[in-house]
Order: C-alpha cells, then structure tokens, then sequence
C-alpha cells in the first residue's frame, strides 16, 4: 500500500528525516537492483557540490546520459537532475516509489536516504553515469560500478574532526581498480591518508599539480578567465579553490577517456563553461556588489576571505546565518583574516592577497528560516571578538541594513539556506522594480 504518492510529499518525508550515518550494508538494502549506471562518487570537506556539477556537464556535453546528486537544501526533486532535468520532470514515479520504500523497508538517514532515491532515479532513467555527492564516503563501497571517484580538497569543516581522520573518511569512496582523483594542493597530513588509503585499495590515485593551474590578476570583482592544462574556466570569482575543483573534473574526465569514453576536449571546455554551481561564490550584482556564497565552515569561509583578498574587494557588509553554533567561532575567526585556526598564529602578510585588512567592515547576523530566531544573538556574541555586528530579525531586515550602510557592497553566506533564500528576496526585489 503506497504511503506517498506525489513529489512534494516525498520531498516532504526526505526532508524530515534526521542526519547520522548508515551501514554500507543498510544503504545496499536500499538500492535499486544494479543495472548500466557507472558511479563517479565526490567525498571531501570543501568543493564537493562544484566538482560534481562541472564532472557531470563534462559527461553531458559528451554526449552520455548523465545523472547529478547534490547534497543540500532545496527539495531533494530539484537536486536530483538528469542532463540537468530535475527527477520531478523525468521520472517522478521512480522518485515517488524510492520515497515508499525507504519508508517502509528501512528508514535511513536523511544523507543515505536522499543518495538511495537518486539511484533509483538514475537506474530507472537509464543513465550510463551518475555523479554523486558523498558526505559518507563509506556508503560508496556499497555502489554497484565506480569505475572513478574524486575526493576535494580537505579542511577544517567545524566538526572538531582531524585533518588525518576527515581524509580518511573521504578515502573510503575508494576501491580497487578505480581511479581517484584528489585536489591539488592537499594539506600533507590529508595527502598522506589519502595515498595511504589509495595502495591498500589498490586504487589508482591522481594529483593535479598546481603548476599546471595558471590563475590570472583579475581586476575588483571582475571574472578572470583561469587556466589548468590548457581547460578553461571562468568562475564569479577567480581563486585557487575554484581552479583546484576544475582540475579534479577535468581529471576525472581524462580518467575516463583512458578508459575508452569518448570525451573530447570540446566537452570538457563546454561542460566547465556551461555550469552553473549555486554552492560557488556568485555575483549577484555589480553595482554595489551583490555577493552570495553557501560558505559554512572554517576551509571554506577561508576560500572566499582569499577569493575576495585576491580580487581587492573591500569594505563589504556582510549577512551571515549560520545553522548552528558547531564550528562558528573559528567561522567567524576565519572570516576576519582568511587563516584556519591553526594558521591564526603565522605572518599573514605572507600568505597570498592577506598583507591587508580583511574584506569585510561589519556582520548583520540573521538565521535561517526554519532555525531558532535565538541563534541569532548566540552567534552575535560570538562574532563580536572579530566584528562590530548588528544582530536581525530576519534576512530581510538584515540586507537592507547592510545595503544601507554603504561600503562597497553586501556579502551573503553561512549556508546554503541562506543563500538560496537571498537569491529568492532578489529575484522578487527585480520584479517589482519591472
């Protein structure tokens, strides 16, 4: 007897299940009966969501039947996509059925939950690779074919976790005769789990050299075309963090291609030009500037202090609404200077693009909707140590006093919610000035 039957209501059910980790085992149970579906799994601590969107539009540019699971906040139907479909549109019975089953058979969490129902998307879909988001990188060992898998850059994500344990957990995506790609430029002790765990696995391990990444002097807030191995990609923003996750896709293609794919360098040129990754730093407007970014730990909050320090963007305001005090007084640490905690006590002025101040002036901190309003002040008292910070009702109340403040524009980041709420007030705020 089917409990759900329509796609709001199986978005509804993945999106009340709880976090936590599942068995490999009780993620297998979950998964459709295995058929042509190749899976290309993408586990680390930052860049997951940009590596899996460039690797799949490189497949579809290509020509091949590509599926594409991100993690995240929108409804899970809308970040299941086929050849940048939605599962909404392709094939809602297998979406609505993988819903019904789970919940009758075994309730998993939400993470393994949402991986099991894309599979049975990209199974019933008829794809030939699925490129998927892996926050459990254990629960790959349980995917029928994995011929490559990636594992993005590693750093502090806010859980307390060490860089040694967080690599190694990102490692298990890794099984034999595979090839795994991971990012240039890892931290050493991530590096050395990562190729510990690549020879008892006996995976073939690349690493992108960061030679090979030529990243242009860009003017303030300007895009700049960057360059690995002669692949182009022209982010929001240029940085080394955006180029390392071009490097890994393109990677991971030319992986393929040895294996006999027929992936040209036209594809691989299309399918970085023609993503669009709503987890990446974005302009959302020019003048003054508009800057939305899903940022939420540590790594992260230092790639975009750096992005922005590169760029010789100063003086914004910035909204921030994170989902939790885990994690958010290094956060806000972080965001003041671009330096991981354990970096806080080095000559910044050697780093590169860190000789000045900060980009940032002041914090507007908010929630998200759906959290509890009284993080907001919690967070604040945090904040406060790095930034003068005004705390907001809601996200609102919190872009308008940071557009009123002047400077030289508004950054909005702590979560993916966030941002994708900002784009919303945005894209409404443009309608009724039409």
């Amino acid at each position: 007897m089917s409990t759900i039957h329509t796609i709001p209501e199986a978005d509804a059910f993945f999106a009340s299940l709880p976090e936590g980790f599942d068995t490999p085992q009780d993620f297998g149970a979950a998964l459709p009966q295995a058929g042509r579906v190749q899976y290309l799994p993408v586990a680390g601590t930052a860049g997951k969501t940009a590596v899996a969107c460039l690797t799949a539009g490189i497949l579809t540019a290509a020509g091949f039947a590509t599926g594409l699971y991100q993690a995240g906040a929108r409804p899970l139907s809308q970040r299941i996509t086929l050849d940048g479909r939605p599962a909404a549109d392709v094939c809602p019975d297998a979406y609505t059925g993988a819903a019904d089953r789970i919940l009758d058979t075994t309730l998993l969490s939400r993470g393994a939950a949402e991986l099991a129902a894309a599979c049975a998307c990209f199974e019933a879909a008829g794809c030939t690779f699925a490129v998927v988001e892996a926050a459990d990188g254990a629960l790959a060992g349980a995917l029928p074919q994995v011929p490559a898998c990636a594992v993005t850059h590693i750093g502090p994500d806010g859980t307390g976790r060490s860089i040694e344990r967080l690599a190694h957990d990102a490692a298990a995506v890794m099984r034999k005769g595979a090839v795994c790609v991971t990012a240039p430029g890892q931290p050493k002790p991530a590096l050395t789990e990562i190729i510990v765990a690549a020879g008892k696995t006996d995976c073939e391990l690349v690493v992108p050299e960061e030679e090979d990444i030529t990243i242009p002097e860009g003017g303030e807030g300007t895009a700049a075309q960057m360059d690995y191995g002669g692949y182009q990609i022209s982010p929001d923003f240029p940085g080394l963090h955006a180029a390392g996750n071009a490097a890994i896709a393109v990677e991971l293609a030319l992986a393929l291609w040895r294996r006999g794919c027929d992936i040209q360098d036209e594809a691989i040129l299309a399918g970085l030009a023609g993503v669009r990754n709503r987890s990446s730093i974005r302009i959302m407007a020019q003048r003054p500037l508009m800057i939305l970014d899903a940022c939420r730990t540590p790594q992260q909050a230092a790639a975009l202090v750096r992005v922005l320090q590169l760029a010789k963007v100063r003086h914004l305001n910035a909204v921030i609404g994170l989902r939790g005090e885990e994690g958010a007084a290094d956060f806000f640490a972080t965001l003041e200077n671009g330096l991981l905690p354990d970096e806080q006590t080095r000559d910044k002025a050697k780093m590169p693009g860190m000789s000045e101040g900060g980009p940032i002036d002041k914090l507007y901190v908010t929630v998200p909707g759906g959290a509890d309003p009284g993080l907001a002040q919690k967070l604040a008292d945090l904040a406060r140590f790095h930034f003068e910070v005004e705390v907001c009702p809601d996200l609102s109340e919190a872009m308008e006093q940071a557009q009123a403040a002047g400077g030289r524009g508004v950054l909005v980041c702590g979560s993916e919610e966030l941002a994708l709420e900002a784009e919303q007030l945005l894209e409404a705020r443009a309608e009724r000035r039409i």
